[in-house]
């Protein structure tokens, strides 16, 4: 997964207000909170074709969003803007790979250019989903991580039990979640600055250490 190229707010939402983009520098590793859940499509050969995947954004970065649309979290927002939104989200998490590792039988997987970008909103956070096509569909079990080796983002795997859901899989196909066994401490805690953070190159592993993982085992 590759470094930033610029600042991970941006990436992750397009064009944020300047408000967000003032407002993060101040906070504690990390600056955002993400929820995810994977749906796993398969084809009728049984070869895994690809993840879909949906991300829940905390309600502070939904509501910093919203306003750069000039949206609010209480009312209706304009379909064509969460459109638009989504759209450019997909294109800028190209370069980050889309904090996805996939592997299949324990080789990882090339995936292809996200589709089917939409975004939604729900009791004041966004929702933002799109798939990942795998370049060359395979069967055999599958692990998916999803993480920020940096740390800006902080993923986890939502509550509830559609976490991760199957679609054409093959019969006796299961999928099982598993959580981090680490929970993150506070910076202050260790004494981790955000000059540590902002060092961290592509080849950083402290995020890995709180990815969550998706297993699907057929």
């Amino acid at each position: 997964m590759p470094r930033p190229s610029r600042p991970l707010t941006r990436v992750l939402l397009g064009l944020l207000p300047a408000a967000l983009a003032a407002a993060t520098p101040a906070l504690a590793h990390p600056h955002v909170w993400i929820a995810t859940r994977a749906e796993f499509e398969y084809g009728p050969d049984g070869a895994l074709r690809a993840v879909r995947h949906a991300w829940t954004f905390d309600p502070t970065y939904s509501a910093f969003a919203l306003q750069g649309l000039g949206q609010s979290t209480s009312g209706p927002v304009n379909p064509a803007a969460l459109a638009a939104l989504a759209r450019d989200n997909a294109d800028n998490l190209a370069e980050q790979g889309y904090f996805t590792l996939l592997k299949i039988n324990g080789r990882k997987q090339d995936l292809g250019t996200a589709t089917d970008p939409a975004m939604t909103v729900a009791d004041g956070q966004i929702t933002l989903r799109f798939t990942l096509p795998l370049k060359t569909p395979a069967p055999g079990t599958a692990s998916l991580e999803v993480y920020d080796p940096t740390y800006f983002v902080a993923f986890s795997l939502a509550d509830g039990d559609d976490v991760a859901t199957l679609k054409g899989a093959p019969a006796g196909c299961r999928a099982t979640a598993h959580r981090p066994k680490t929970t993150a401490p506070a910076p202050a805690a260790t004494g981790m600055s955000e000059a540590f953070f902002e060092a961290m190159t592509a080849a950083s592993t402290y995020g890995v250490q709180f990815a969550n993982r998706i297993v699907v085992a057929c």
